[in-house]
């Protein structure tokens, strides 16, 4: 009797094979009581619960040895690395000349779970990533319109109270796709070198001094020198070197003269959970707009880019009252003490764990 549903979605190694381990390893101590974090905590037993690993394949990936069935590729450099990160289109397929969006084959490998017709007990779906997975759930999150989260087209097939619950697990993510132009910029008053006191990795609490940082729109003259930084993938603007029809379809429709609050209420209104490991603090590279510009104005680390997106949910949520949520805080963030950038620690700590049964 299947009762809950994990789907793991890889980084760019596109390794679906080690998730598939590392979550299915994860299933079979939960019944023990020193890894689970609740004790009063009912515990599913490992034979009730479904672990999914979707292949999210590239051109270089060749023909699944495993599987005579037709499957799926997604361009894995052009126009930028790793395009099912972002939703990309599919490879068109030989036969029919067609194409699918990363983000719609989720949204029917989530339709089909939520479907009682194939699972009649279940009432619980966890969608966790790592890394570029970790992207991926973040901006599928952000623009799917799937009827599974309650509501939509498809609305009037059950009642809220009969779909499962749908929980989605962002973990040590590059960037994040943000619902507005604001970014962490150091005051005026703080320019100048941070003390940021202990070293990062050893350091478990925030990285970031936000007493000294503001969050804001970018001044003409960072602007100017980071254009890119509010385009998809890192914002929500639109983005020709970065085509994603599937977002754009269900982003710009709930965005009305550039008020996006209907789409912040809808992206606050789901569980979402976001894992950073401790260690994760390594410098990254930018990968637009060049040196010092950090993804966009996005942080330094994987770590502080994390934590600084989170910061402002909550500010954006103090500003939108009329979402009608039960609590003020957006989702839930915690940091996984002494992990770095690694996915089976990250999901088999107790944060992973309270994150994905919790």
């Amino acid at each position: 009797m299947i009762t809950t549903a994990i789907v793991g979605v890889h980084g760019s190694g596109r390794d679906a094979g080690t998730y598939l381990c590392a979550l299915t390893a994860v299933v079979a101590d939960i019944s023990k009581d020193q890894i689970f974090p609740t004790k009063n905590q009912r515990r599913p037993l490992p034979k009730d619960v479904l672990v999914v690993a979707p292949w999210f394949m590239a051109p270089e990936d060749n023909a699944p040895s495993s599987s005579s069935f037709p499957y799926i590729q997604w361009d894995d450099q052009y126009p930028i690395p790793h395009t099912f990160r972002y939703g990309a289109e599919s490879k068109p397929d030989v036969k029919h000349n067609r194409t699918i969006s990363s983000f719609a084959a989720m949204d029917v490998l989530l339709e089909h779970l939520c479907d009682r017709k194939h699972f009649p007990n279940l009432s619980r779906v966890v969608l966790v990533g790592h890394s570029a997975g970790g992207q991926f759930v973040q901006r599928w999150a952000l623009s799917s319109s799937s009827w599974c989260f309650g509501g939509g087209q498809f609305a009037s097939r059950w009642a809220k109270t009969d779909l499962p619950h749908v929980r989605v697990v962002v973990a040590n993510p590059r960037s994040f796709a943000y619902l507005d132009n604001r970014r962490y910029f150091i005051s005026e008053q703080a320019a100048g070198a941070v003390d940021y006191g202990m070293s990062p990795a050893e350091n478990d609490g925030t990285l970031t001094p936000f007493d000294k940082y503001q969050l804001r729109p970018p001044s003409a003259s960072e602007e100017d020198g980071c254009k890119e930084f509010n385009r998809y993938e890192w914002g929500l603007d639109e983005n020709e070197k970065v085509p994603a029809p599937y977002v754009i379809n269900n982003v710009q429709k709930l965005i009305d003269h550039g008020d996006n609050s209907d789409l912040f209420c809808r992206y606050a209104s789901r569980d979402i959970v976001y894992l950073s490991g401790q260690r994760d603090v390594e410098t990254l590279g930018s990968q637009i707009c060049g040196k010092g510009r950090e993804d966009g104005y996005q942080g330094p680390s994987r770590r502080e880019r994390s934590e600084r997106f989170f910061a402002a949910l909550q500010l954006r949520g103090g500003e939108v009252e009329f979402c009608r949520r039960e609590t003020k805080q957006v989702h839930d963030r915690h940091v996984v003490k002494n992990v770095g950038h690694d996915h089976a620690l990250i999901f088999q700590s107790p944060e992973g764990i309270q994150a994905i049964f919790g």
